[in-house]
C-alpha cells in the first residue's frame, strides 16, 4: 500500500482508487465464494415460504387417506408425524396438538369426518394443516418399488374458518427417474422412505429451503 507521507504528490483520491483496485484484485476469485456462503449463512438465497403464518400457533396436522376413513391409518399417521417433526424444527414458536389427542377426537366423532374446522375446534387448535392423501402406489410392477400419489394441502385458521392456504401436488412421485426393486427392500421401509420424502414436500409450503436440495434428490434412495 502506498502511504500519502512518502508520496504528498499523489492525491488522497487517487490513493484510495489505487487501493480499492487491489482490493477487488485479489477477492475476484476468493470473494465471491466468501459472499456466497454469507448469503446462505443468512438465508439469502433460500426459497422463501408459502405460507408463513404458522409462527407462533398451535397447529394440529391431520392426513386423511383412502383407508383412514374407516379408522387409523399407519400412512396417515407417519405423514402427519414426520410433517409434524420438520415443522417443530423450521418454524419459530410453533407448537403441535398431540397425535393422540387428535385420533381420540376422531374415536369419539367418528373416523369418517373429515370436516378440519370441527377436529381443529375440538382440539383447541389455531389453525389446522389439513392434508388428503389418495391414490396412494408404492410399486412400479411387480418388482420396483416407487411411490406415486395425489396430495391437496389446505390450511384452516380456527378463528375465521377459512382455508387460507392451499397446495395441489398431483401425482407426486419418488424416486422420479429410479426406483428400489423389491429384491433390495421392503415394502414397509420403502413406505417410510416414500412418506418422509412427501413429507419434506409438504413442510416446505411452511418453511425456507435450499433449492438446490432438490436437484439430487433421488440419490436419497441410494443410502437406504
Amino acid at each position: 500500500m502506498i502511504h500519502p507521507s512518502k508520496y504528498p504528490f499523489l492525491p488522497v483520491a487517487r490513493l484510495l482508487a489505487f487501493g480499492l483496485a487491489a482490493v477487488l484484485l485479489i477477492c475476484q476469485t476468493g470473494c465471491l465464494g466468501l459472499v456466497a456462503n454469507l448469503a446462505h449463512a443468512v438465508g439469502a438465497d433460500m426459497t422463501p415460504a408459502a405460507y408463513k403464518d404458522l409462527k407462533d400457533s398451535r397447529i394440529a396436522i391431520v392426513t386423511v387417506t383412502d383407508n383412514s376413513q374407516y379408522s387409523d391409518d399407519i400412512a396417515a399417521r407417519l405423514l402427519s408425524r414426520r410433517v409434524g417433526e420438520i415443522l417443530l424444527t423450521e418454524v419459530n414458536g410453533l407448537t403441535l396438538v398431540r397425535e393422540d389427542q387428535i385420533a381420540q377426537w376422531r374415536d369419539t366423532n367418528g373416523w369418517d369426518s373429515v370436516d378440519f374446522l370441527s377436529i381443529g375446534k375440538g382440539v383447541k387448535a389455531d389453525k389446522v394443516i389439513g392434508i388428503e392423501l389418495t391414490n396412494l402406489k408404492l410399486r412400479d410392477g411387480a418388482t420396483l418399488f416407487r411411490g406415486r400419489a395425489d396430495v391437496a394441502i389446505n390450511v384452516i385458521d380456527m378463528k375465521s374458518g377459512a382455508v387460507v392456504h392451499s397446495k395441489q401436488l398431483d401425482e407426486y412421485t419418488y424416486p422420479v427417474s429410479a426406483g428400489q426393486y423389491t429384491t433390495e427392500t421392503t415394502e414397509t421401509k420403502f413406505q417410510k422412505l416414500y412418506l418422509g420424502m412427501l413429507a419434506k414436500q409438504i413442510a416446505r409450503e411452511f418453511h425456507p429451503y435450499d433449492f438446490n436440495e432438490t436437484i439430487a434428490i433421488d440419490a436419497a434412495i441410494a443410502s437406504q
